[in-house]
């Protein structure tokens, strides 16, 4: 019955739901309580699993699925704003340990080529706290957007210095052959991860891939096939879980249902199982042998005070606090599979014996239990992130007011503003009649648009918002849904279709407290160049904000596209005198103030004109730049607007706007 694969499943289930909250009551971390009740149903205790081979295989699994929820769901912009930060890490955390360690194994008697292949191993370290810091709101804040990157630093170093030490032992002395390898190697999973991988899910997602359930196999896919392929060109596989994680950040945002479907199944089943799998390996008895014994204190102790050394100097140098620096020492302490990995690799070359085996996994133990009791304990103390400005990418919300046609160039262009943020669109059907053939009207267009979203590659599904009025249920639905932006699609002059849903576009406009664009656009708009329109009256400390948003649009748009953005008639300069940032590549183009004469001029028909306005609706003159063959987004973000402030549509004549 043991080796029944239904019974190991039963045992390994019971551990997952029982293990942590058994921990959590004797006040212990979770991920603790897991690697306790591994070693206890393991081999070395009670022997409960003694040939369950499904344990170790889906173990194997969920170790590479940690690393890539670390890349899936890294935020990027947090991470380049604090490459420095990394960087510096990195280098630390890697060569401080990998000292001590070498001059430790040294002192204890091991040969120099073996002591510096164990100083190796501390110089890495496994994110396994990760799911504890996200769970804390954590992961844009300096340390752990510092300690993810740092990870892809360690582990390059450790397998360098393994390559080295393998060379150098089985014959290639220099051991450079390996490391050009290796050098190739990284260039070649690079290329996979970062290019092919990400072109494949874009087609897939936009093509055959409009289930959900087939969108995640093939995120699955990447995974295990980015570990193969880095096995096969000689890189650890966790370094390719992590860059095919990274490669599709932008296609699988944060807050998307296949994130959540990707992060379900990694915490729920596959994390869990390695958390267990590595609990098995542990044996009580290898504690109380002096030769094992002795080699362990000196790696623990090696590698405890490397890492703090690490921490604390990074502390210095960056100003952290003393609990970033706790988190930055305890998340980096962790040592498992690529310790476990290349200590098995110079056993089996004959570098060392047994007992160094032994002592690995005695350090492998500590370090797990060291990571999940600080972790959890400096969380708490980490300051959350800065509230910044929010980037408009990242929730859009997309009401539907009419049909299907034209919708696709404005969720197309949405998916453009939120790829760079990591964002999702989020289409929504809006409905003022509760009456059953309207309510069934209604989920047919949710239906339409659920199918256009999904041939575009977008994930959301639409929702079907009943209010007494349009306006109200589109302000109501924004707050509800932490949207960063409004994209209405332009009906058309007059406004007659929208009217028939019962609102005017200016009174959504009106009534609402996230910033609006209005996209009137022309078939070819997602790949159009864009052209900003600026005027000297924008400048105005009222209208700043206004700008400010135009810009980053116009910004966002532009990074993809083969020609550079247009900035005019006010020159990029002024608009940093004002304290707006603008593109180093952005070309100016001087002209007539006025709107019509200056795109007129400068501009030519397919451009997308991005203009910011000041009213709730769409002005002539923007109409007429519409009707001469340019594509229009106009902007509006009025800062005095709040949910608070709201004049309610309800109160004003039907037809009318605040503008009107």
């Amino acid at each position: 019955m043991q080796s029944s694969p239904a019974f190991g499943f039963t045992v390994v289930g019971l551990v997952i739901v029982f293990g942590p909250l058994i921990a959590e009551r004797l006040r212990l971390p979770g991920l603790l309580g897991l690697l306790m009740f591994g070693a206890v149903i393991g081999p070395n205790m009670l022997d409960v699993l003694p040939r369950f081979a499904g344990l170790q295989a889906v173990g194997s699994i969920g170790i590479l699925y940690l690393i890539f929820l670390a890349g899936l769901q890294l935020d990027l912009e947090a991470f380049a704003r604090y490459r420095v930060i990394s960087g510096v890490f990195g280098l630390l955390t890697a060569f401080i340990p990998m000292a001590c360690g070498t001059g430790v194994a040294l002192l204890l008697g091991i040969d120099p080529l073996p002591a510096v292949l164990i100083g190796s191993f501390w110089a890495s370290f496994t994110l396994i706290a990760y799911p504890t810091v996200a769970k804390f709101g954590l992961t844009k804040t300096r340390p752990v957007a510092a300690i993810v990157g740092a990870s892809a630093i360690t582990d390059g170093v450790s397998l360098v210095v393994l390559a080295f030490v393998v060379g150098a032992e089985t014959g290639d002395a220099s051991g450079v052959r390996l490391v050009f390898d290796i050098a190739l190697g990284f260039a070649v999973l690079g290329v996979y991860c970062f290019l092919i991988v990400p072109r494949i899910a874009r087609w897939f997602f936009t093509g055959l891939g409009q289930e959900r359930t087939l969108r995640y196999m093939l995120v699955f896919i990447a995974l295990t096939s980015a570990a193969v392929v880095a096995e096969l060109v000689g890189v650890e596989p966790l370094i390719g879980a992590f860059f095919v994680g990274v490669g599709l950040n932008r296609l699988v945002p944060n807050a998307s249902p296949l994130m959540a479907v990707t992060d379900f199944f990694g915490n729920a089943l596959f994390i869990p199982t390695f958390l267990i799998s590595v609990g098995l390996l542990f044996d009580p008895e290898v504690m109380f042998v002096w030769s094992t014994l002795r080699l362990a204190i000196g790696f623990v102790v090696a590698l405890i005070v490397a890492k703090a050394i690490a921490a604390w100097i990074t502390g210095r140098i960056f100003g952290l606090q003393r609990a970033e620096v706790g988190l930055l020492f305890s998340m980096s302490v962790a040592q498992a599979a690529a310790t476990l990995a290349a200590t098995v690799i110079g056993y089996d070359i004959g570098l060392y014996g047994s007992d160094v085996v032994n002592a690995v996994m005695v350090v492998v133990a500590v370090s797990l239990i060291v990571t999940s009791i600080g972790t959890n304990r400096f969380a708490r103390e980490v300051p959350p992130p800065v509230e910044e400005r929010r980037r408009a990418g990242e929730t859009i919300l997309v009401p539907v007011l009419d049909g299907t046609d034209g919708l696709a160039d404005v969720l197309r262009l949405g998916r453009d503003l939120a790829d760079p943020a990591g964002g999702i669109v989020q289409p929504l059907v809006p409905v003022t009649s509760s009456s059953p053939s309207d309510i069934l009207d209604a989920r047919a267009k949710q239906a339409a648009v659920d199918q256009v979203l999904r041939k575009l590659g977008g994930d959301a599904e639409t929702v079907l918002r009943i209010d007494r009025s349009v306006s109200t249920g589109l302000h109501q639905a924004a707050i509800e849904t932490d949207a960063s932006l409004l994209l209405l699609g332009w009906p058309g002059p007059g406004d007659l279709r929208s009217r028939m849903v019962g609102a005017t576009y200016g009174e959504i406009v009106a009534a609402t407290s996230v910033p609006v664009a209005i996209a009137a656009l022309h078939p070819g708009a997602d790949e159009a160049r864009v052209v900003l329109y600026s005027v000297g009256r924008e400048l105005a400390p009222g209208n700043v904000p206004t700008m400010a948003l135009a810009l980053e649009l116009a910004t966002t748009l532009s990074g993809g596209r083969d020609e550079a953005l247009i900035i005019g008639p006010v020159a990029p300069s002024e608009l940093e005198a004002a304290g707006l940032t603008t593109p180093p590549a952005a070309g100016h183009t001087a002209g007539p103030r006025d709107l019509e004469a200056w795109v007129a001029e400068a501009t030519r028909p397919g451009d997308l004109i991005v203009v910011p306005i000041h009213e709730t609706s769409i002005g002539q003159a923007a109409i007429r730049v519409h009707d001469s063959g340019r594509s229009v987004l106009a902007v509006s973000q009025n800062p005095e607007i709040s949910a608070a402030s709201v004049v309610s549509p309800m109160n004003l004549p039907v037809g009318r706007s605040l503008a009107t």
